[in-house]
């Protein structure tokens, strides 16, 4: 990688994504830069700035208009389409009014208006669609700001390059300018989101949401918030304050360059200056200014700039004058105000902040500009510049008063934000047009301190675990937790305190371990600290051991992994799932050995800490995982590595893996289609080959996922591909558009091809050298079957036999070939003769049965006299109640006649839950059938 892809903090295989994105933001905006300030220039020139009052209510009307049939388009077309093509649309319109041009007729010149405020609506849709689309949400925290400063850096370059455009080609013929950077888009969106899939999709009627009912849910959730209430008052006034300004700007900006190149090259360079400077103020001032006096400050500064300005209106009206006082209301609008009001949207929960925004364009933001244009059509004829002067300031002053009652009730919904659980609101915020994460605030620090005090211990805890995320500078003071009542508000104040305090030395003596063990982590190198650590290590309790270790994030890295180290081999699984996680998080280099020998461990929790530590080791662990994912012992710790680590050089490693694997899958595929299905043990057969294909792929795809860009929707994808048909075809679009279609392609054949008989159809030979013993054992069982031989003994049931069986049972019917041979080698066969108790009313469950032959009742002691409540056949399932709810029996179970069944015992039944989720599901199913019979 380069030093500016590292400086940027760009990973393995998200260059072209990125350059494409980022080019794709620069021309869109150039283009429309220069676009825009010709459209203006050709407004001023042949209409005059005296039609601004009419156009704005026009353009207020046809913008939502616009909102509403854009929604159209994309529920009829759908995204990936109106995208691509809402370019290539707008240029047209474009090149068709750059005709009407040629006629000279008046009416084109507002049209040519409203289409700069309808492209900037479809463009910041499909630019911003665009970047969501290939991205995950990971990824876009880190690349959006990158792209947004794409974005700015064409709106500079569109601005300088207007003037020189202008005076050699014309300004009307600016709109062939912004007519090819249309064109650029398309091509590049094309690029980015890469082809379409080949598989045919079926498209599905649905009714989607339009933009009226949007804005209608907005408004309601907008109603019942007194922030947001207040917010809607301030949108409509910043629009009115926006647009009233800009109409003495374009009368003296049109009154001083009569010329419409000499125009159209003032208004891109002006342009320039306020972007670039915007982003020189998001990038230096904006997250300092937001540390040191809150966003809602930041927002009350925009109001007071609006007031000096028409302040300055009224004894000023010189062109220098209107240009300068635009130019710092833009740079604070963009820089820093923007940024803040979407750190203000922030507190709307996350589902319902898209119906906020749009009620908020939609609604309140296009009514300020209709009254701004109301006013100016109503008193251009009554009143004088200064009169018009003045009501703009009394617009500003009130502006500033709803932004202070928008300070107030801020804070009153930080906190009513923590009181509902909402903990994220007081997370970083993307703002989508600045090229800038926007840190935690002052005010965030303030609502805390009010939290940290309240008599909800859940939110006192939540106020200092919050704490201790904000930048020091926006941090409250959290010494008062140390002394809380509550332990856990003591341990989330430990984790937010500085060390040295006398307090947290104090509590190095705590009564609860977790708090000692933090003390003592907080305090290494102060007297009693190593031995209270030690004691806690040491002590014949798991659930200590494992609190002392997670606390070691409070101490010194060095300490933190060698006490880590040291009992990554503890007896109790919990506290070798937390030494691993500590290990990977303070010396993840240390971590590759234990993490490596942890992936066969017994327990899932263990694998899974330990496909996580290696996720984290950097691309040395690259040839540990693969062949891990291969291994059904080490699969699901090495999957969990897949999905954060990076192949970065390794690269052709993972390729060459990939295609050792899909040739695996491939020959497993070509062998299922030659086994012809027309009995169920060769129907056991063809599936157990077929599924072994089939892990071969998924360990492949895996693989892959290292190396792919868009690893979230990746990764769902394959995780999707054994779900139900449609839900399969979408998770196979997904892995063909995220991947790399040459290395999935050959994969996805295990799921979209057909496996019907091929050739002669005897593949039975084939399977039975096969490399997979159960392979061999199924092959094996169909050969003796069709011989007319027996596999089973006397009195037992052979192992393949028994798969059949459970293949049978409505518990298991879901579970994959290689699961059953999991759970058929768990089970033995038990036999009870006629009359014979199988279990007792009264006692504690200790096993379930699975009825093979013969009938079971099911019988309840009701004062004496026994009630049978039930009988169970063969394929049922009876005892497993006990088993789950760990209490006694509620029945007793008698075999009628000669019975037998399948036995698992109930530590093995527990572990089968915990490894088999599939299982667990069939269960809750089984319970839920229980439950609607009434016993």
């Amino acid at each position: 990688m380069g030093l500016a892809s590292r400086a940027l903090r760009i990973r393995e295989g998200e260059g072209r994504t990125v350059g494409l994105v980022v080019a794709l933001m620069f021309v869109s905006m150039a283009a429309i830069a220069v676009g825009e300030s010709g459209v203006n220039a050709l407004f001023f020139d042949r209409i005059g700035t005296d039609a601004l009052p009419s156009i704005y209510l026009f353009q207020a009307a046809v913008t939502l208009v616009a909102m509403v049939a854009l929604t159209g388009v994309l529920g009829r077309l759908g995204p990936r389409r109106t995208y691509v093509l809402s370019p290539v649309a707008l240029g047209i319109a474009i090149a068709a009014e750059r005709g009407v041009l040629l006629t000279d007729v008046r009416w084109i010149y507002p049209v040519l208006w409203v289409t700069v405020a309808i492209a900037m609506l479809g463009q910041a849709i499909g630019l911003w669609g665009t970047a969501g689309a290939v991205v995950d949400t990971r990824q876009a925290k880190r690349l959006f700001p990158i792209f947004g400063a794409g974005g700015i850096l064409g709106s500079v370059a569109g601005g300088l390059m207007t003037g020189p455009l202008a005076r050699t080609i014309g300004t009307e013929n600016l709109l062939f300018v912004w007519i090819a950077g249309l064109g650029a888009a398309f091509v590049l969106i094309r690029l980015a989101l890469g082809p379409s899939s080949v598989a045919p999709r079926r498209r599905v009627a649905r009714r989607g949401a339009s933009t009226l009912e949007d804005i209608a849910r907005g408004f309601g959730f907008v109603r019942r918030s007194r922030l947001l209430r207040w917010m809607a008052v301030a949108a409509v006034l910043f629009s009115v304050l926006y647009f009233s300004l800009f109409l003495p700007f374009a009368r003296a900006a049109s009154d001083r360059f009569r010329d419409p190149e000499e125009l159209a090259g003032f208004l891109g360079l002006l342009g320039a200056a306020i972007t670039g400077g915007a982003f020189l103020v998001s990038v230096l001032l904006t997250n300092r200014l937001f540390a040191w006096f809150g966003v809602t400050a930041v927002i009350l500064v925009l109001p007071l700039l609006y007031a000096g300005s028409f302040a300055v209106l009224l004894v000023e009206s010189g062109l220098v004058a209107v240009a300068a006082q635009r130019a710092v209301t833009g740079v604070w609008l963009q820089g820093v105000a923007s940024p803040a009001w979407e750190t203000l949207v922030n507190v709307v929960p996350e589902d319902r902040r898209d119906q906020t925004r749009a009620f908020m364009n939609g609604g309140p933001s296009q009514v300020g500009t209709a009254i701004a244009g109301l006013v100016a059509l109503v008193g251009q004829d009554v009143m004088t510049p200064r009169q018009f002067a003045m009501i703009g300031l009394a617009a500003a002053i009130a502006t500033a008063a709803v932004a202070l009652a928008i300070r107030r009730s801020y804070a009153d919904a930080l906190v009513d934000a923590l009181h509902a659980g909402r903990p994220h609101v007081f997370g970083a915020v993307t703002a989508r047009d600045v090229p800038l994460v926007v840190s935690n605030d002052v005010e965030a620090g303030r609502a805390l301190t009010s939290a940290m005090r309240s008599p909800d211990v859940r939110v006192r805890r939540l106020a200092y675990q919050l704490a201790a995320e904000l930048s020091p500078g926006a941090r409250p003071d959290v010494a008062e937790g140390l002394d809380d009542a509550d332990a856990s508000v003591r341990l989330a104040a430990l984790h937010a305190v500085d060390p040295g305090l006398e307090a947290v030395r104090r509590l190095i003596d705590d009564e609860d371990p977790s708090v000692a063990g933090a003390a003592a982590a907080i305090s290494w190198g102060e007297a009693g600290a190593e031995a209270k650590l030690q004691e806690l290590l040491r002590s014949g309790d798991p659930a200590v051991r494992r609190t002392a270790i997670e606390q070691l994030a409070l101490a010194p890295a060095e300490v933190a992994a060698a006490f880590a180290e040291t009992h990554a081999l503890d007896p109790s699984t919990e506290v070798r799932a937390a030494a691993l996680a500590r290990l990977a998080a303070v010396a993840p280099e240390r971590a590759l050995g234990p993490a490596i020998g942890a992936l066969g461990d017994p327990d899932p929790a263990v694998r899974i800490a330990a496909g996580r530590a290696l996720g984290g080791a950097g691309d040395t662990a690259v040839e540990h995982v693969l062949p891990a994912l291969e291994d059904p012992r080490t699969v699901e710790g090495a999957t969990e590595a897949a999905r954060t680590l990076d192949a970065d050089g390794q690269a052709d490693l993972v390729r060459e893996f990939v295609r050792t694997a899909s040739a695996s899958a491939a020959r497993d595929l070509a062998l299922a289609a030659r086994v012809p299905v027309d009995a169920e043990p060769v129907a056991l057969l063809h599936d157990a080959i077929l599924e072994r294909g089939r892990r071969a792929a998924k360990s492949a795809l895996w693989a892959t996922s290292m190396l792919a860009v868009r690893r979230d929707a990746f990764h769902a994808a394959i995780e999707n591909l054994d779900g139900p048909a449609a839900q399969r075809a979408n998770a196979l679009e997904t892995l063909e558009a995220a991947g790399d279609p040459a290395m999935v392609r050959p994969l996805l054949r295990l799921w979209e091809a057909s496996t019907a008989p091929v050739g002669d159809g005897d593949g039975l030979a084939a399977a039975e050298q096969h490399e997979d013993p159960f392979i061999r054992l199924c092959a094996a069982h169909v050969r003796a079957v069709r011989e007319g031989a027996t596999m089973t003994t006397t009195g037992a049931i052979s192992l393949i036999e028994r798969v059949l069986f459970l293949r049978k049972v409505p518990l298991f019917a879901d579970l994959e070939p290689s699961d059953l041979e999991s759970v058929a080698r768990i089970a033995d066969e038990r036999g009870y003769m006629d009359g014979e108790a199988i279990a007792a009313e009264g006692e504690l469950g200790e096993e379930l049965h699975i009825v093979v032959d013969g009938v079971i009742r099911v019988i309840q002691d009701r004062d004496g006299d026994e009630h049978a409540i039930a009988r169970r056949t063969a394929g049922d399932v009876v005892g497993e109640m006990s088993l789950i709810t760990r209490a006694p029996r509620m029945a007793s179970l008698l075999a009628e006649g000669d019975v037998r069944t399948i036995r698992i015992g109930g530590r093995e039944f527990e572990s089968m839950l915990r490894e088999r989720p599939a299982v667990a599901l069939a269960v809750m199913r089984v319970l839920a059938q229980r439950l609607s019979e009434g016993g």
